[in-house]
């Protein structure tokens, strides 16, 4: 029922780049408070499924023929470079264009795949040896926000001079990293509570896959989009759940403790020696927008939205893009025409070939090709 070809990896892509076209448009109506910022995150799952699942659903799948560009781009792919001839065998391997382009990007994926581990575990080792905060105004806040908010997973927090600005890190062992600034109560509130719903929401393991689709598709401008787009929507998404409850002054000291952690990014620029999970800094201009708007949301259009990239996520197994070549008239080859194996059937004005007692085509008038065939007439 289900099988697996290269047309339909390349329709698996092209089906997961259609719902990252939907996420731009998803993401604003996050930003202007029309749907919540969980709508947006569906198409994540939707979007790995859809890639790592590239089928085709035999005999259900609609095919689409394209006949002007494709095939020649399916040629030139398909165009053998040199051939090779292995010691071991006899056997003599061809390698097309489509061998060099598959090896050189699966290289170039492996090597930035082992760069993200490679930091991710560098970073580890790194902040393994620094002693958790023992900062008793640090440490009573935190407790003060998480019997809040009912958070029952272990968070370390540790302060050091070589971090700085606050972020969250850990897949597994969750830390909350903070620069040795002496933080008021409100501002280590506002931190902490929006580091704690990072963990909360598992967008710590959202940043590690979204960079992992992204080393990995990195020749894929819609990917790098994506990508782009999600690391605002994962801090709006903390942003949306710290702020409740928060009145315009609340807002106001809030936004005030984001542009005071900007600036001291901005003069810490050259200095990116722990910053692996934290936020761009130019998306601060949609956070602050997402914050001050005042959110009118719509279960209509939620539920039309969650509509859409469902439906787009289904729809996209049953049509899959194929090139159309046209075959030389010196490549049709015409079956032979015996009076053992064909005859011809009249039937009214029209005439009947039929071949190994078959209907193979329809005529007005015959043909020098079928003259020595026996003609019947219809009872």
């Amino acid at each position: 029922m289900f099988d697996i070809n290269v047309y339909s990896v390349i329709n698996s892509i092209i089906g997961a780049c259609i719902l990252m076209i939907l996420c731009f448009l998803l993401e604003k109506l996050v930003i202007r408070g029309t749907i919540t910022s969980t709508v947006y995150f569906l198409t994540f799952p939707l979007i790995l499924l859809r890639l790592l699942l590239p089928v085709e659903i035999v005999n259900k799948t609609t095919l689409i023929q394209v006949n002007k560009i494709l095939p020649s781009v399916i040629r030139l792919l398909k165009r053998e470079l040199f051939h090779i001839m292995p010691n071991i065998c006899y056997a003599v391997i061809s390698v097309s264009t489509l061998d060099l382009i598959a090896l050189s990007f699966s290289m170039i994926s492996i090597m930035k795949c082992s760069r993200l581990i490679y930091a991710y575990c560098a970073l580890c080792i790194r902040l393994k040896y620094v002693l958790p905060s023992q900062d008793e105004k640090i440490l009573s806040v935190l407790a003060d926000i998480q019997k809040k908010n009912h958070f029952v997973f272990q968070v370390r927090v540790i302060q050091n001079e070589f971090i700085h600005n606050p972020f969250e890190f850990g897949l597994l062992k969750q830390t909350i990293c903070l620069p040795p600034t002496d933080y008021s109560e409100e501002e280590l509130y506002f931190i902490l509570s929006h580091e704690l719903q990072h963990f909360k929401n598992k967008s710590n393991w959202f940043r590690m896959l979204t960079n992992f689709l992204t080393a990995i598709f990195w020749w894929n401008p819609f990917v790098l989009f994506y990508s782009a787009s999600i690391v605002p929507m994962i801090e709006i998404n903390c942003d949306e759940h710290t702020i409740i409850g928060f009145d315009d002054g609340l807002k106001a000291k809030y936004l005030s403790c984001l542009l005071s952690e900007l600036k001291h990014r901005h003069d810490q620029k050259a200095n990116k020696t722990i910053h692996f999970f934290s936020s761009n800094g130019s998306s601060l201009s949609k956070r602050f927008r997402f914050i001050t708007e005042k959110h009118k949301k719509s279960k209509i259009i939620c539920c039309l939205s969650i509509f859409i990239i469902t439906s787009a996520f289904l729809t996209s197994y049953f049509f899959m893009v194929l090139p159309y070549f046209d075959v030389p008239d010196s490549e049709i080859q015409m079956p032979e025409f015996t009076k053992e194996n064909s005859y011809i059937l009249r039937k009214g004005d029209s005439y009947i070939i039929y071949l190994e007692n078959e209907p193979y085509i329809i005529l007005d008038s015959i043909s020098e090709t079928f003259s020595t065939l026996p003609i019947m007439n219809e009872d």
